[in-house]
């Protein structure tokens, strides 16, 4: 049982400085990944590789209960939510990453997605934009104090936040100085402080000890997931590949995936569609407009393993991607933790002896989900359809949780039984996308005040 903290009375932050129309009832979840753009923030800084690997990362998440008069979409589109870090729970306000090494806790970023990209989705932003700076409008003051709280329960010793000037000369794109101004230096001037050069950027170096009674401390409260149990988890993986590595012909694909979508939708079954790089924004278009509950992640650029500017390729397609899955369950020298983080990547799927597990687990801040199976067997005729269907409905009746994949180029091997064996699953578990697992395991791994650092990055 992990815990979170939170704050339901204004006067403790009131005492240090807050008015009381400014506070909103919070909790405060921290989870051992890195927050999206960190690695690449750092190394502007002038910190290298080696010396990230030599400390652990963190991501806090401000979460607001007080949500009355705001419709659901609001946190859920991800127009809003772009960097989607709500990690399956309602009412994300705003998120800081952290960087832990030795007694110092840097910060990469204080962010709030709902404030500060509400202009991007006209509709909401007539609606609620107004409210939003009424309610939420002290975000980073409330978030900055969850930080220093964090910082007091791990006893570091101190905490460093770039400067509004450093961040302003640091970004290439036309922003309000004075938005930046208010999150990274107004949020630090009731606090000791001091202007400090650590390589190439300038931060505020805030003794922690010293502020002590500058905290509004927050306090212990069980984490807000009482879901009922699902059964067994049931995770599908479409590889959407066409005619790449294969004589299957791409209008065959073509009707594979169309097929597939459509009996998906009539049962309404939601799944997770690796795509490749070079195919990505119509297969894109036509995934979403089936269904945009469907999970979308790049299973690589071009399905070349010898080419090892895969994650880099990928992400001129797309920045929101959150998975990869390699082709072939092939982990080459390019998916290292370090690359899939610096390329925020949060999850890879690849198959259990790739990555040495039967289990999902959360290595360096990356989620691993381990695939059973695929239906190459039935390609290359190993296997025929009512054997692999008996092994996987074995599988699923004997474990908690259960990926399987599937090509769009195979489909003739398995389509024609696809509805019926949808149903057969359904009876024995719950569908889940790869998103949701990886929300799932990262909200099992969330940090209490007592529990000790995790491990150092190892790759």
């Amino acid at each position: 049982m992990t815990h979170r903290k939170s704050s339901t009375t204004a006067e403790p932050f009131v005492a240090i400085g807050l008015r009381r129309a400014e506070f909103f009832d919070h909790s405060v979840a921290v989870i051992p990944k890195q927050y999206p753009a960190t690695f690449l923030l750092f190394e502007q800084r002038g910190v290298s590789e080696a010396e990230l690997k030599e400390g652990v990362f963190y991501q806090l998440n401000l979460y607001s209960t007080n949500l009355s008069g705001f419709p659901d979409e609001l946190f859920t589109d991800r127009t809003v939510n772009w960097h989607n870090q709500q990690l399956g729970e309602k009412g994300l306000i705003a998120a800081a990453g952290l960087y832990a090494q030795g007694s110092s806790l840097t910060i990469s970023l204080l962010q709030s997605d709902l404030c500060q990209q509400i202009y991007r989705h006209g509709e909401l932003k007539r609606a609620c934009k107004t409210q939003i700076g009424k309610r939420f409008g002290a975000w980073h003051r409330i978030l900055f104090n969850a930080v220093l709280d964090f910082a007091s329960d791990k006893d570091f010793s101190f905490i460093y936040t770039p400067t509004a000037d450093w961040i302003l000369s640091s970004t290439k794109k036309q922003v309000n100085p004075a938005l930046f101004r208010r999150i990274y230096d107004s949020v630090v001037s009731p606090y000791e402080r001091r202007r400090v050069t650590r390589a190439r950027a300038e931060y505020w170096e805030i003794p922690v000890a010293g502020n002590k009674d500058r905290v509004a401390r927050l306090v212990l409260a069980d984490v807000p997931h009482c879901e009922t149990d699902p059964g067994t988890l049931i995770c599908i993986f479409h590889d959407v590949e066409e005619n790449v590595d294969t004589e299957v012909s791409p209008s065959e694909c073509r009707e594979n995936l169309a097929e597939m979508l459509q009996i998906e939708k009539s049962i309404g079954v939601r799944a997770t569609y690796n795509v490749l790089g070079m195919h990505f924004r119509p297969k894109r278009r036509e995934i979403e407009n089936s269904d945009p509950g469907h999970c979308l992640a790049f299973h690589s650029f071009n399905h070349d393993l010898n080419d090892e500017t895969q994650l880099a390729r990928c992400r001129q397609i797309d920045l929101q991607v959150k998975g990869y899955r390699p082709p072939q369950s092939v982990i080459t020298p390019e998916l290292t933790d370090y690359r899939l983080s610096y390329f925020d990547f949060e999850w890879l799927a690849s198959g259990e002896r790739s990555i040495c597990s039967s289990a999902c687990k959360l290595q360096n801040g990356i989620v691993k989900i381990p695939v059973f199976t695929d239906d190459y067997p039935l390609f290359t005729a190993q296997q025929d359809y009512s054997s692999w269907e008996r092994r996987l409905i074995e599988r699923v009746q004997s474990h908690s949780f259960v990926a399987f994949g599937l090509h769009d180029c195979y489909g003739r091997m398995w389509l024609r039984e696809y509805a019926t064996l949808l149903k057969k699953l359904g009876s024995l578990g719950t569908f889940v996308t790869a998103d949701d697992v990886c929300d799932r395991i990262y909200r099992q791994h969330e940090v209490s005040s007592s529990q000790s650092q995790p491990e150092l990055r190892s790759d």
